[in-house]
């Protein structure tokens, strides 16, 4: 073969499309794609036959069938020619002393790109074939630092923001720096970029590493599976000649028994057959003679002699007696099958088939899930057979081999098995019965999500058009999942909860939105800071009814007890709390007075009710968290004053996420308390950036997950905790 042949080839064309790697004993399948001997091997272990990646066409071909398949030569000579080439590369030119980057099958010299670029020139050597060389890294990294825009000049500044290299020419770089953007040395982004790519390029190869693994233990677990499969058949097909066995023995037996009793019954019924056949020989002698007597007085004798043999002849076959001689030897036969063994079939059948861990199943929704770094979780497995209810056991574990300790709890028909992750990154729990098999759904993929400030939104005045200068207060979980955040404006915008802007909604009324509240069936209560009232909207925010006019002087937080169709609102001037029926817009009282008493309030800006249906009131004059109850009366002081961890400082906001705790911002900080007041941590870090957090909500339970409307900064943040 002409080493012209090099001229039309590419690189890759050398590439195995399984293993992404250089051919080695490639082998050609019907369709005339090319693949590595190896490779082809590996598919067949794995699936028992081939399906070309390429065409999708399978091949049943066996292991040493594969040896035998046609190897492509074409290829086999560019790999053995690309390797000779690169492995005989010198480290000079063999004109100058620069790197050589080609190389020429004709004239068989390494040359250089300048030196290329004269080879070129003479007509005769114009249409030699050229083999374009690897290059090194570092050669690559030099070409690289040269400007796209001026070739002759090396990049010497990146700009973050606009994530653009400059060289000293570079126009762009001038407006990078008056716009006060982030311009770092090119040495500086050079290094972000490698350590970047390293720390890339190692979490690629610990991916590649688990999902080898993961492909093993599939592979193994498919080899087992069939195995179980086999032997499976191998015992059904047993148990069936073992039933048919016992079934064919036991009627080998009734038919047995039915033809001793047929011999029994036929010796009685020839011996009954044969008395009256005689009785019969001797009646029809005896009318014989009795015919003769006729017209004859002289056989008067003789007809009396007759008489009495009839006589005798009649007692003995008296039918009584014949009736008696039956009844004592005739005999009913009759099949009565077994009724138990039909129940018994018709309930169980022939045996049991399940599936290998098919007696227990993982919720669905607990199959994949994502939880916060320490924050405890749990995993219900349902029971999908009535019997043979085991012991399970759970073990969780990282892909670097650390693992955490698993809590089994069986209780009404299914298990729950509960854990949780001190390390960030993926991690999965292996469940199985006391056989070591595992449930269906196991493994249960976990992925563990830092703690701590997740996304900061843009200035919420971006978003909107009306009242620009007033600055974000509320941000509540909408029922399509995402964000809803309001800023005194008829503006609300929604975010999803990543933080990714959706959509600006606009109430159609003029009004001001302080704080919200959703009531179900797409309803919501607001503070509306414009008329001093609290509006109830329908989902097109199109105004239903109004609370409180003429009553409320500065409505702030909002909340609804859906059982007892109570409207709840929090009053900073009036210093109490008023209760008003969802439902007709009724006021029902007022909780408090103001004062600085234990039950009394000052200024209290944000209200919540707890699953048992008690009252929690943030007093910002107070400086503390009170509860009440469904009576009003005051239960405790859940939260003090005070500017350390696990007290409050003007505390602005409240809620209570989905498992129960309550979550409470406060002048420079968010915490988290559980129902009781007991202080579990605080969520936020000091350079976080939070100043007057106020109005937020619960997003997420896994991972738990909290939003804030983050007030003087004007945008909202996201939280993991």
């Amino acid at each position: 073969m002409s080493a012209k042949t090099v001229k039309f080839f590419d690189k890759r064309d050398l590439e195995c499309s399984i293993c992404l790697q250089r051919f080695t004993d490639p082998k050609a399948l019907n369709c005339l794609h090319i693949y590595c001997l190896n490779c082809l091997q590996d598919l067949m272990r794995r699936h028992g036959k081939i399906r070309c990646p390429k065409c999708r066409q399978t091949y049943d071909l066996k292991d040493g069938a594969l040896k035998h398949l046609k190897c492509n030569e074409t290829i086999s000579y560019l790999v053995e020619y690309v390797e000779k080439i690169e492995s005989e590369k010198p480290e000079a030119c063999s004109r100058c002393a620069n790197q050589p980057q080609d190389y020429c099958s004709e004239c068989e010299m390494y040359m250089c790109r300048q030196c290329i670029q004269h080879h070129k020139m003479f007509p005769a050597l114009a249409n030699h074939p050229l083999y374009t060389l690897d290059t090194d890294i570092e050669e690559q990294s030099e070409d690289s630092l040269n400007c796209k825009n001026h070739p002759d000049k090396k990049l010497e500044d990146y700009c973050r923001t606009c994530k653009l290299p400059a060289c000293e020419d570079c126009k762009h770089i001038l407006s990078c720096y008056r716009n006060q953007h982030k311009v770092i040395p090119m040495e500086t982004a050079l290094n972000d970029i490698n350590k970047t790519v390293t720390e890339t390029m190692k979490t690629a190869e610990g991916i590649k590493r688990q999902l080898k693994e993961k492909l093993d233990v599939i592979t193994k677990e498919r080899s087992e599976f069939e195995s179980n499969l086999k032997l499976s058949r191998t015992a059904i097909e047993i148990h069936e000649s073992k039933i048919i066995r016992k079934v064919k023995e036991e009627t080998k037996i009734m038919m047995a028994n039915i033809t001793q009793i047929y011999k029994e019954q036929s010796k009685v019924i020839d011996r009954q057959v044969k008395s009256i056949e005689s009785k019969l020989t001797q009646v029809n002698t005896l009318m014989e003679s009795i015919k003769k007597t006729m017209n004859k007085p002289t056989e008067t004798e003789n007809l009396a002699s007759y008489q009495t043999t009839i006589t005798v002849v009649e007692n003995d076959a008296a039918a009584d007696e014949l009736d008696k001689s039956f009844a004592k030897t005739r005999i009913t036969l009759k099949f009565i099958p077994s009724p138990k063994l039909v129940e018994l079939m018709n309930h169980e059948g022939v045996g049991k088939l399940i599936t290998v861990g098919g007696i227990y199943k993982v919720n669905k929704e607990d199959e994949n899930i994502s939880v916060t770094k320490g924050q405890p979780f749990s995993v219900r497995i349902s029971i999908l057979a009535e019997s043979d209810v085991g012991q399970l056991t759970a073990t969780l574990s990282n892909s670097s081999g650390e693992k955490s300790a698993t809590e089994v709890v069986h209780r009404k028909g299914e298990y729950t098995v509960t854990g949780r992750c001190n390390l960030e990154g993926d991690w999965q729990m292996d469940i199985t019965d006391g056989d070591l098999l595992h449930v269906i759904g196991s493994p249960v993929s976990i992925k563990v999500e830092p703690l701590g400030l997740v996304h900061t939104t843009n200035i919420i005045s971006e978003y909107k058009e009306h009242d620009k200068e007033d600055k974000v207060t509320d941000v509540v979980l909408d029922t399509d999942g995402c964000m809803l955040v309001s800023s005194y404006s008829k503006d609300l915008i929604k975010f999803d909860q990543s933080g990714g802007f959706v959509s600006k909604i606009r109430i159609p009324q003029n009004v001001q939105v302080n704080q919200t509240h959703l009531i179900g069936n797409g309803h919501m209560v607001y503070s509306d800071d414009l008329g001093k009232c609290v509006v109830m909207c329908d989902n097109q925010y199109h105004e239903i009814r109004t609370f409180g006019k003429g009553v409320l002087k500065y409505p702030m937080g909002v909340t609804v007890n859906q059982k007892t169709r109570m409207l709840y609102v929090a009053d900073y001037e009036c210093h109490c709390v008023f209760k008003f029926n969802i439902d007709d817009g009724s006021l029902l009282g007022k909780i408090s007075s103001e004062g600085s008493e234990a039950g009394q309030m000052k200024k209290p800006e944000d209200v919540a009710v707890t699953k048992d249906g008690h009252l929690i009131v943030a007093e910002f004059g107070n400086c503390r968290i009170q509860m009440f109850d469904g009576n009003d009366k005051l239960i405790k002081i859940l939260v003090g004053y005070g500017t350390e961890d696990g007290n409050v400082w003007c505390p602005h906001g409240i809620t209570i996420d989905m498992g129960g705790n309550m979550i409470v911002s406060s002048n420079h900080k968010l915490q988290l308390f559980d129902q009781n007041g007991k202080f579990i941590k605080r969520i936020d870090n000091k350079d976080d950036g939070l100043d007057t957090p106020c109005g937020m909500a619960a997003i997420s339970e896994r991972p738990r997950r909290a939003v804030v409307a983050n007030h003087r900064s004007n945008n909202v943040k996201i939280f993991n905790y």
